[in-house]
């Protein structure tokens, strides 16, 4: 090897060493973020959401109604009381803390092996400055334990185990998420419409779920509790005009007050859209892509179209546009398009930077970033675009398959 080889080899290793070190040190931010947001969990104990859920448990097995009047409260499945069972079992505290661990373990596990996924070799530094990127978002689902990140974590997972075409556990997966917290039907449904070998494994998972609260010794009184679910669930789908984050509030800002049924044809209209999206990218794109996409779709349908969408919900927003954004920076000519992407990553996290830029922003700016973002699922499916890296071969050309060029490795 002549001598400038031997500088390029050692400004490579390097550069992996420089990775590496950038990598661990953005670990341990997003470590330390997870510890301040457990510490203020006890400096604020009325942030942390985790009663609801040990409430509920604990009225389940002593048959006490656990669907309460209004809008508020619990807004599970009965499942979700038999899930959660074990915080029932433990003081309040304690049971916040162990929770929220729980979450932040399945949701770093999540974002690790979607980003393993679409780069193998880059999968744990991608993964590391996805988590740190997702600190914004992240920081009101890890203070209040909101089971809404656990149900995104296990899709996650579940779309990982799709695009490795293990679609039983794939299924299972999205029968458990289903079984935790109801919203998790939407991607669900998407990936059942793209994969027809999830039907079967998935119905069954879920009349699984639907039966297994009958392990209660009363049988009368979890059937009372599957009919008071069902009103609670219709009371709380038209939410009052407080703090939502929905398309019917971005739309109410701009001056337009869209009637109910208005809005019952634009979530009709958006699900047909998002339906024939996923169904063209199961067949236009990658496999791995397309179960990605599937993702994005459902994330997007959700936040939009719920009409009780929280500011927490975006995550998965801002968690997949951030894996996105990584990906197209490692494309040959990149252009704007990650810049673009990480531009609305720090938008979605806009209440995280304080008052001043957050007030005039706070009810519009995260639904009109989502709208915008449902031009990078569609261009990836009309350009065939794929979201993995290239392969390297064993003769150490690597071939984009981004752009269909050949280079060195």
């Amino acid at each position: 090897m002549n001598s400038n080889g031997i500088l390029l080899s050692r400004f490579l290793r390097g550069g992996d060493a420089w990775r590496r070190d950038a990598s661990a040190v953005a670990v341990v931010v997003w470590c330390l973020f997870v510890v301040a947001m457990a510490v203020l969990a006890v400096v604020r104990p009325e942030r942390p959401i985790t009663h609801i859920y040990r409430d509920a448990v604990i009225d389940w097995w002593s048959s006490v109604p656990v669907y309460t009047q209004g809008i508020h409260g619990f807004l599970y499945f009965p499942s979700s009381a038999v899930l959660l069972g074990p915080l029932a079992a433990l003081p309040l505290g304690l049971g916040d803390q162990i929770w929220r661990l729980a979450m932040v373990a399945v949701f770093s596990g999540a974002v690790y092996r979607v980003a393993l996924l679409l780069h193998p070799n880059m999968g744990r530094t991608l993964a590391a400055w996805v988590l740190v990127a997702a600190i914004p978002t992240a920081s009101i689902n890890v203070l209040r334990g909101q089971c809404e990140l656990m149900m995104m974590s296990v899709v996650l997972h579940a779309a990982v185990d799709l695009a490795h075409r293990r679609d039983r556990r794939g299924a299972t997966m999205l029968a458990l998420a289903v079984a935790l917290k109801p919203l998790a039907l939407v991607p669900a449904l998407l990936f059942a419409v793209v994969r027809p070998g999830v039907r079967r494994p998935l119905a069954l998972g879920l009349l699984i779920a639907a039966v297994a609260p009958f392990l209660h010794p009363d049988p009368g009184y979890v059937a009372g509790q599957y009919a008071a679910m069902i009103g609670k669930l219709t009371t709380a789908a038209a939410p009052d005009s407080g703090r939502w984050f929905d398309l019917t509030r971005m739309l109410a800002e701009a001056g337009v007050q869209p009637a109910y049924a208005t809005m019952t044809a634009l979530r009709l209209a958006g699900a047909l859209l998002v339906v024939g999206i996923v169904w063209t990218a199961g067949r236009r794109l990658d496999h791995a892509t397309g179960m990605i996409v599937t993702v994005m779709l459902g994330a997007w349908y959700l936040v939009l179209f719920n009409p009780r969408t929280e500011e927490g919900s975006y995550l998965g927003i801002a968690v997949l546009t951030t894996l996105a954004a990584l990906v197209e920076h490692r494309r040959p000519r990149a252009g704007a398009v990650p810049m673009l992407l990480g531009l609305a990553v720090a938008g979605l996290g806009l209440h995280f930077y304080g008052g001043w830029f957050y007030r005039p922003t706070q009810m519009w700016l995260k639904q009109s970033l989502t709208l915008a973002l449902l031009i990078y699922p569609i261009w990836l499916v009309v350009s065939r675009r794929s979201l993995l890296a290239p392969p390297v071969p064993a003769d150490g050309q690597v071939l984009h398959c981004f752009s269909g060029e050949v280079g060195e490795s």
